[in-house]
């Protein structure tokens, strides 16, 4: 009997103590992640798009190849915490077959798989030095830091150029970005503000520009609204390679204008071959070259000058205008026959030779002339 009341104080305090150590119990952590990426079948351009991560904690990602080819994906970062929008680059394929992979990301007990699909090489992409013909391509002035590649779409099918550049790998500009401009790259695909690294180019000699450049803008040589035919071709406008440290004041006002001007002329002729270039020193000169600060940190060169030269084939026949522009405010006008220059006066202050592959009968007498009211100037 003495036994029984001894058990019966004992129970309370057993349950007592067993509600303390449930209360005291951490509670198991819930983890949230999500993971999208717009497109999962891409073209076999070299190219990249953004992965958007949202996640509640620390999160990471692993690629896995399951079908093709291995090694051309990479995801930058590959490992964070909170919400992200990684960089997804992909190299260009060039074999016959389509490459696929997959890719992993976690963030605690959870994961997402997106699996990714790279299109075969439709038809022999353009060569990787694209001094072959095409109208608007210059030649000279390389130096040892200098490199030339292009870039690649798909329109109706086919294979076509974007736009070529010249970059240096020391100062980290180019110092020219030449391209055709047709009606056929004009679509309605909006500005996709996708900045990004060129695939080309190893990440270390790049510009680093997704929050901006310190007292600049981020100035396109190939605008945005030239290539709205495709969300790669304008995508492809906002590599870090087609960026220069532009006054605001003269990227925002009077260049912006020109660029709408050319988009203009080029409506009214068959073709019109631009190119658009950023010049430190001119030809023989000693100008000081300036730098700006890129989101690393890193200096990047800022130019002293700005030029357009177009060469328009119009009723089978070529004309061609220059403009040059200092670094500076010209205000908010559009452009006028007093920025004018003939092709050969933009080359000898540049050094470069401007549409070199025309046939010299065409290219000479184009290059010579300088007539600003035939472009109504």
């Amino acid at each position: 009997m003495r036994l029984f009341h001894i058990t019966k104080r004992l129970v309370p305090a057993i349950l007592l103590l067993t509600v303390i150590l449930s209360s005291c119990t951490k509670e198991e952590k819930v983890y949230e992640l999500t993971a999208q990426l717009s497109n999962t079948t891409i073209s076999a351009s070299a190219s990249s798009q953004f992965l958007n991560i949202q996640a509640s904690d620390q999160w990471a990602s692993s690629v896995t190849y399951t079908s093709g080819e291995s090694g051309w994906l990479t995801l930058l970062p590959s490992s964070g915490t909170g919400n992200a929008n990684a960089v997804l680059q992909y190299t260009e394929n060039k074999s016959a077959a389509d490459r696929v992979a997959q890719i992993k990301v976690t963030c605690g007990d959870k994961e997402v798989i997106i699996t990714l699909t790279q299109q075969k090489a439709a038809v022999t992409p353009p060569p990787s030095n694209p001094a072959l013909g095409w109208v608007e391509i210059p030649s000279g002035g390389t130096t040892a830091d200098c490199e030339v590649v292009s870039h690649s779409i798909t329109i109706d099918n086919k294979n076509v150029r974007n736009f070529s550049l010249m970059y240096d790998k020391k100062e980290k500009i180019a110092y020219w970005v030449a391209y055709p401009h047709h009606p056929s790259y004009l679509g309605s695909t909006g500005r996709t503000d996708n900045w990004q690294p060129d695939p080309k180019f190893a990440s270390d000699i790049q510009p680093y520009y997704f929050s901006g450049i310190s007292g600049f803008d981020r100035g396109h040589q190939i605008p945005s609204a030239d290539r709205t035919v495709s969300f790669l071709a304008n995508s492809q406008t906002f590599f870090f390679t087609n960026m220069t440290p532009q006054r605001g004041d003269l990227n925002q006002k009077l260049w912006a204008n020109l660029e709408g001007q050319v988009r203009g002329w080029m409506s009214g002729c068959d073709t019109l071959y631009v190119v658009t270039g950023a010049i430190l020193k001119t030809a023989g000169g000693n100008e000081t070259i300036s730098y700006a600060t890129d989101d690393r940190g890193g200096k990047v060169a800022v130019p002293n000058y700005y030029y357009k030269v177009l060469l328009r084939l119009k009723g089978g026949n070529y004309d061609a205008i220059g403009f040059w522009y200092e670094h500076r405010s010209y205000g908010s006008g559009n452009a006028t026959a007093a920025e004018t220059k003939s092709i050969d006066q933009i080359e000898a202050l540049t050094g470069f030779n401007f549409f070199a592959n025309l046939p010299r009968e065409k290219q000479d007498p184009a290059e010579a002339a300088w007539n600003p009211s035939a472009w109504n100037l």
